[in-house]
């Protein structure tokens, strides 16, 4: 290679690494991770309840209720469990979008898209 081919070539791969990284962002792809969730803010003061905290445990809790153990909860793996959500639970008192209060599990608050074995239909 001469010195004017391999200019040109690592010129060509810098180009093309800056346009795909900007092209990413230009299109509105966002990066995975932590980043490209919608979070809500905590309510003021408030903190949330742990997942592991004896209570939230042993009802299979999680923040995300997409980690929620389908083998120890195979019901929760049905088609027709797909809303069980906190937020449309009996025990859910909503704070804001995002976080809301649950009279099982405290002091603390949980996550509206959480889910655990004590889950009820809001009627």
């Amino acid at each position: 290679m001469t010195k004017l081919a391999r200019k040109t070539f690592f010129a060509k791969i810098g180009f093309s690494f800056v346009f795909l990284s900007v092209g990413d962002a230009l299109l509105g792809k966002a990066p995975k991770g932590n980043a490209s969730k919608e979070s809500v803010a905590l309510p003021e003061g408030e903190n949330p309840v742990s997942e592991s905290e004896a209570t939230a445990s042993s009802l299979g809790f999680h923040h995300d209720a997409s980690k929620t153990d389908f083998k120890r909860y195979p019901g929760r793996a049905e088609p027709s469990s797909k809303n069980e959500f906190c937020k449309h639970c009996s025990q859910f008192t909503r704070l804001n979008d995002g976080w809301g209060k649950c009279s099982i599990l405290n002091p603390g608050v949980v996550s509206a898209k959480g889910w655990c074995g004590a889950w009820s239909q809001k009627s």
